[in-house]
């Protein structure tokens, strides 16, 4: 049998929406509450990464090292090594270490919740204050395929999150009660059922 591009295309669609599909079934049925701890006092609750997408980003860092290493010492001991080879190897020894720095900065990420604020942790930078009553709208999260929410000012995003954070949900209850005229938009409810049962 003969596969074409359009069924290598139609076979990566129907993976990513297997994974896709398995993903939300299980968040859906695991706790949604984040377990990490405050870095300030007077924070009601915590929005974070959860441990396992971090291990498995790091994992897969850490596996593809080795072989970028392999693939680039077997070009270095050939004498006339291919270049698909060496660009293979560099594009790997870079993607590994990129992914074990992203899983660091996953770690890292996080909003921290006041009564009056949120703390926006990035990947890499500080922690940024982003007063409630400055967010002007909250539109989905166009960036992530499980869907998310994103708190603007203007046309400035001044925090995100995504559905499979932890403390997601309590987020959602936390804008709902906090600004009421900023309607939360489709796509952006709880992976877990919304935050409240009619709007």
């Amino acid at each position: 049998m003969h596969w074409g591009a359009n069924s290598s295309v139609a076979v990566a669609v129907l993976i990513a929406g297997v994974i896709t599909t398995i993903v939300t079934a299980i968040i859906r049925r695991s706790p949604s509450r984040a377990t990490a701890r405050a870095t300030r006092e007077g924070v009601l609750f915590v929005v974070s990464t959860r441990m396992w997408q971090r291990v498995l980003i790091r994992t897969v860092g850490i596996a593809v090292l080795p072989l970028a290493v392999m693939l680039l010492l077997a070009a270095a001991f050939v004498r006339d090594p291919e270049i698909g080879m060496v660009i293979a190897g560099a594009a790997m020894l870079v993607g590994g270490i990129l992914f074990i720095l992203l899983a660091r900065g996953m770690k890292r990420m996080r909003l921290e919740v006041t009564p009056d604020s949120v703390w926006s942790f990035g990947l890499v930078r500080g922690p940024n204050e982003v007063p409630i009553a400055e967010l002007t709208s909250l539109e989905p999260n166009p960036g992530d395929r499980f869907g998310g929410i994103l708190a603007k000012t203007g046309s400035s995003t001044r925090f995100g999150a995504t559905r499979l954070m932890l403390g997601y949900p309590q987020l959602i209850d936390f804008l709902q009660q906090s600004r009421p005229d900023l309607p939360i938009p489709d796509g952006s409810w709880p992976l877990q059922g919304r935050a409240v049962a009619s709007r």
